[in-house]
């Protein structure tokens, strides 16, 4: 139930002493499990972990919980962690800036531009950009998202300029336009995938996808954005409600 010899040998090789060692603890431990393992099996102890990559268990308790946020282990009291899965299903708990959410569980965030033009509707430019949005493990791309965001290119000169395969969307309105998407008006509903978003999603024809449609306000209330997500298989999500 340890780590294949190889993989601890490249670690300890690469390990940047000055760089962030948790995450690098976690994309190894990441390789590990989508290369050698299967769900159930157990993984190393924080001790047996810290002794091989020469860390202490704080950093490898970290490394855990990064694993365990992207659901690709589960901790149980008194016995150890498991492996869950063998591709991550992210949890997403509200509707934000994808990159932001990538960061926040140490993840990394690419994004693919299926199309980005403009059209024209009631006298105004609209920039339609459509992207699939994955998360990175290792060499590993889980499709998480396929959005469509329509935005107003009289608020938003030069927006369409941006290549959105590079830069977060979000960050790019907030640095240089000065605006703060902050909260957000959506309809769920479920939809049927066509062949199209089977192909992008990972999914079967005709699977039951869950969509998110409608509006992002900045601070001030004024509108940022209307857009479209539907989410993939691997999304999961957690509510909590009033009774």
């Amino acid at each position: 139930m340890y780590l294949s010899t190889q993989v601890v040998r490249m670690v300890i090789m690469y390990l940047d002493r000055n760089g962030n060692l948790h995450a690098q603890i976690v994309s190894a431990i990441q390789n590990d499990i989508f290369t050698n393992r299967k769900a159930g099996d157990k993984l190393p102890s924080e001790t047996e972990y810290s002794k091989m990559f020469d860390v202490t268990r704080t950093t490898v308790q970290k490394a855990l919980k990064d694993l365990e946020q992207m659901n690709l282990i589960e901790k149980v009291q008194g016995k150890g962690s498991f492996v869950r899965q063998t591709k991550p299903r992210v949890k997403l708990f509200n509707f934000k800036g994808f990159s932001d959410y990538a960061r926040q569980i140490g993840a990394v965030a690419v994004n693919r531009i299926i199309s980005a033009e403009i059209k024209h509707e009631n006298g105004r430019e609209l920039y339609v950009l459509r992207r699939l949005r994955l998360i990175k493990a290792d060499q590993n791309l889980t499709p998480m998202t396929l959005d469509e965001s329509v935005l107003d290119l009289q608020r938003f000169p030069g927006l369409n300029d941006y290549d959105f395969s590079k830069q977060s969307l979000y960050e790019t309105i907030r640095q240089e336009y000065k605006t703060y998407p902050s909260t957000s008006l959506l309809r769920m509903s479920a939809l049927s995938a066509n062949q199209e978003e089977a192909k992008l999603l990972d999914c079967d024809e005709h699977s039951a996808l869950l969509q998110a449609e409608g509006i992002v306000h900045d601070q001030n209330g004024e509108t940022v954005e209307r857009v479209k997500v539907i989410y993939s298989h691997y999304a999961e999500f957690d509510l909590t409600l009033g009774m």
